[in-house]
């Protein structure tokens, strides 16, 4: 394995720097084929020609293609869903925070990458289920993380603040669910089944506001300001 790497370079050991970029090319290698083709359609073999790469790189990294696969669908959700910091709108209303998160969460989820890898998920999910990537898991990492940043109240600093923290957090986490359930997934499950992203979207986006309204009535979040 060693030497086979060796001979592609200069010499010696392959620097930090190129042993990421194996790494890297074997995940976009992987996920391409595990989207297309996927588990069953897809061989470590072609794996490591289109990563241009050794089949040992593979092996050295992954235990075997199972392993593989989960981590195509950590690396893919982490990139996907990855929560963007925004400070700035902390001091906004909530009803604002809210209808901002959500547009957030309904255009990274409904587009076609994003769907992709979840019906992928969805595939293969016996093979996925000892990776922690259940449909809670999954449902927590593509919207409710960033629902519950705009409802929880923030210190400037980004700190949970108030003598109920906790309690706080809890309520903000199961209204966050509960807006993700009711606003992205009638339209996520359409998509799921092969409809058109774009307009499931638009749809979801006109839906939002009228989900926020109830969710902050019902849950008892004090108020839409």
């Amino acid at each position: 394995m060693t030497t086979a790497l060796v001979k592609r370079g200069a010499g010696g050991r392959p620097p930090l720097a190129r042993k990421g970029d194996v790494e890297e090319r074997l995940l976009a290698a992987a996920t391409k084929l595990f989207l297309a083709h996927g588990y069953e359609g897809t061989s470590c073999d072609q794996v490591a020609v289109d990563a241009r790469a050794g089949k040992a790189s593979i092996y050295a990294r992954y235990a075997n293609k199972t392993a593989l696969l989960q981590a195509v669908v950590d690396s893919k959700l982490r990139r996907l869903f990855e929560i963007e910091v925004d400070d700035g709108g902390a001091e906004a209303p909530l009803r604002a925070r809210l209808v901002r998160a959500g547009e957030t969460v309904i255009d990274k989820v409904l587009q076609p990458d994003a769907i992709a890898l979840l019906r992928l998920i969805v595939t293969e999910a016996p093979r996925l289920h000892d990776a922690a990537l259940g449909v809670d898991v999954v449902l927590q990492r593509i919207g409710v993380e960033h629902i519950d940043r705009a409802i929880r109240p923030r210190s400037s600093a980004g700190f949970d603040i108030g003598a109920h923290a906790d309690a706080a957090a809890g309520e903000a986490q199961a209204a966050a669910l509960a807006l993700v359930d009711a606003a992205l997934m009638p339209g996520l499950v359409r998509a799921l089944f092969g409809a058109e992203p774009g307009p499931l979207r638009a749809h979801a986006r006109e839906a939002l506001a009228a989900s926020v309204d109830t969710m902050i009535d019902a849950a008892g979040l004090g108020g839409r300001d």
